[in-house]
């Protein structure tokens, strides 16, 4: 169900362009590379304390947090680009929700866009290297 902070962020095209843009690895792509993403990309608003990922199952797609945070249960950032390695590896992820005092704002991509990009734009890819998401980590450095 939708809440009135979820209708409430609808960002145009562009927007999600550029707000995409304010997240690493997001930030080494073309413009022509973050208009297609945001073409496909949704964005939701998540309400303070409301749960962005459940825990215990892989993430289904990716998610880049634009504004406010997204926290763990010991209320410790999770960070602004999340579920890239749960759905390398195709493994579980930790519960998050959104910032109890901001909620958060996020952009989401799907599995199958995700590793289009990984395929397609070696910038991006290098860029997930360049934030410690490598195989023998479970989280950025």
């Amino acid at each position: 169900m939708k809440t009135a902070e979820t209708i409430a962020f609808a960002p145009t095209l562009l927007e999600r362009a550029f707000a995409l843009r304010t997240v690493s690895p997001f930030d080494r792509l073309t413009p022509a590379e973050l208009v297609l993403l945001a073409d496909i990309a949704d964005a939701r608003a998540y309400a303070p304390g409301e749960v962005v990922h459940p825990g215990g199952l892989p993430f289904p797609r990716l998610f880049a947090v634009v504004a406010g945070r997204v926290v763990d249960e010991s209320g410790a950032p999770a960070g602004s680009l999340l579920g890239a390695l749960s759905l390398i590896r195709h493994t579980d992820g930790p519960r998050l929700v959104a910032d109890p005092a901001t909620g958060a704002r996020i952009i989401r991509l799907d599995r199958g866009p995700f590793f289009t990009i990984l395929r397609e734009c070696p910038a991006f890819t290098l860029g997930l290297l360049a934030l410690g998401l490598r195989p023998a980590t479970a989280s950025p450095a």
